[in-house]
């Protein structure tokens, strides 16, 4: 027998679908949400890797009622954000009526309801299995293979009973997506068991023959340039000494869209360029990325990224610069020449930099008494105020300066970065080992000699 805490729901909820109706065709949304703190909620309406993000807004009564109705011109996985209280997955499927009840002081206590209900059981039950496939420890990519596949069949299996076929492709999309994530990115797992990207014969084969990434989606999402990443890695392995030129012909081979083709190129060019030339490449890879790129403007940033680069390779001098400290007053990069200098480029906005702080501060403890190293710190930040103030809470006992500038004058595109001078202010390596690197200290040694 029902209880009259839970018919009162029941009508409410009945109540609530039929003022939010809709026309028919329109996807509906009704629910009410305990303990809801806010007064709006947030529903995306593009996918992840748009080039543009748009959102609708959803209003949420007092008593934590809401209702959402429009159409979609495509249907979508998307979800819904209430403040930092809550997150639901979403099927934005024109012509179906869902609701959602949810207690947002109790993580997790969520039930999707409506046409939907089945769907959404599914999916849940899915995506578990997909985390079971990313986090299992396999041996070979054939095992990782034969795990794809049987999800694949189980998948099939279940889908057949859920009557939404427009669900089911968006599922099938959204399952074949992560597999070929997983695929593509099986070099992690033998990196961790520190094996080369060649390790695995039939993961080779897949990524040579199988793998079609060239999407803008996958651009948008970095797995395009993992992708071409791996490529250059696995020449290396193979004894090759033109990992970005073979990086740039894979690109010509395997992309056929031009736009989607140049911005793949642009990506492995900024990733040269932000590097280390390993194999000495750089006067390859300008002249073969300057027969690929027709665009005047794209040539002049190609001339001007390969102009630097130059003056950043080993034994070139220092680019040399004004920066502040902590307190205001100016000085050069030059005056603190007449050691080895080990910098850090970091911002305080950068998780990963922020994170290699306590190795950092133990390299400084330990070389705080040896005269031929200094370790000096050079943030990027534009908010000189951000800065300071983590200074102030982290008091860091090694040098510290402020230049919003370094990355362009050092050719940086990602932080943290690590720079090794020589006494006399010559260059080293525009990309040291990180102070977390277990070998730090025996690779400095090795420089101090």
């Amino acid at each position: 027998m029902l209880n009259v805490v839970k018919l009162t729901k029941i009508a409410c909820m009945v109540a609530l679908l039929a003022a939010c109706a809709g026309n028919p065709g329109e996807y509906v949304l009704t629910g009410k949400l305990q303990n809801c703190h806010s007064s709006y909620g947030v529903v995306r309406t593009t996918p992840s890797f748009s080039d543009e993000t748009k959102w609708d807004t959803v209003q949420i009564a007092a008593d934590g009622t809401f209702c959402y109705v429009r159409s979609f011109d495509e249907p979508l996985f998307s979800f819904m954000v209430v403040g930092e209280q809550g997150f639901f997955q979403l099927f934005l499927i024109n012509g179906t009526v869902n609701t959602l009840e949810a207690d947002l002081s109790v993580p997790g206590n969520s039930r999707m309801g409506g046409d939907l209900e089945n769907a959404y059981a599914f999916q849940k039950k899915q995506q578990a299995a997909l985390d079971r496939i990313s986090e299992a420890d396999y041996t070979s990519f054939e095992e990782m293979q034969q795990a794809i596949s049987a999800l694949r069949d189980s998948a099939e299996k279940e889908l057949a009973m859920i009557p939404n076929e427009t669900f089911c492709q968006l599922s099938r999309q959204e399952r074949e997506s992560m597999f070929l994530l997983y695929r593509t990115t099986y070099y992690d797992r033998l990196r961790d068991r520190n094996l080369p990207a060649n390790a695995d014969a039939d993961y080779n084969r897949y990524m040579l023959e199988d793998c079609d990434v060239a999407t803008s989606e996958n651009l948008a999402s970095g797995l395009l340039s993992y992708y071409l990443g791996w490529c250059g890695l696995y020449r290396e392995a193979n004894g090759k000494g033109d990992p970005f030129q073979y990086q740039m012909d894979v690109a010509c081979e395997k992309i056929k869209d031009v736009t989607l083709r140049t911005k793949a190129i642009l990506s492995i060019l900024g990733d040269f360029f932000g590097g280390e030339d390993k194999y000495g490449e750089a006067e390859a890879v300008y002249a073969k990325a300057n027969g690929l790129l027709s665009d005047s403007t794209q040539r002049a940033w190609l001339t001007e990224k390969y102009t630097t680069f130059r003056k950043l390779r080993p034994g070139a001098p220092a680019i040399d610069c004004e920066w502040s400290d902590a307190e205001g007053k100016t000085s050069r990069l030059s005056d603190l020449f007449g050691k080895v200098l080990y910098i850090d480029v970091w911002a305080t906005w950068c998780g990963p930099c922020c994170a290699e702080i306590p190795y950092l501060e133990k390299l400084a403890e330990h070389y705080k008494n040896d005269a031929r190293l200094d370790i000096v710190s050079v943030s990027v930040d534009a908010n000189r105020k951000a800065w300071e103030n983590k200074l102030a809470k982290d008091k860091p006992q090694w040098k510290q300066f402020l230049q919003s500038d370094f990355t362009t004058l050092y050719n940086i595109n990602g932080i943290p970065r690590f720079i090794l001078l020589d006494k006399s202010g010559k260059i080293i390596t525009v990309d040291a080992p990180r102070p977390s690197d277990p070998e730090i200290i025996s690779w400095l040694d090795e420089k101090l000699k």
